[in-house]
């Protein structure tokens, strides 16, 4: 991660989200949050979402995972306020 030097990580899954954020909460209590991650030497802002193989599984759950890539869309195009 620190070679590619990303403004934002997308975890996708509650796997990928416990593992690089270091918790314990489900994917449910996770995602839509922003958190910051340390990597070399910066603050790299992630947010948690759904992952891919649920939203097959579970259409209707689509609406918060849409939700959760507007926010990182907005956070990329600089239109999100800073919390």
């Amino acid at each position: 991660m620190e070679l590619v030097a990303p403004d934002v990580v997308l975890l996708l899954g509650g796997a990928a989200a416990k593992q690089v954020l270091g918790v314990t909460e489900g994917i449910m209590r996770l995602r839509g949050r922003w958190r910051e991650i340390e990597n070399g030497g910066r603050a790299i802002r992630t947010m948690a979402t759904l992952h891919p193989a649920y939203l097959l599984r579970t259409p209707a759950a689509k609406r918060q995972a849409w939700r959760d890539l507007q926010a990182v869309r907005a956070a990329l195009d600089g239109n999100e306020p800073k919390s």
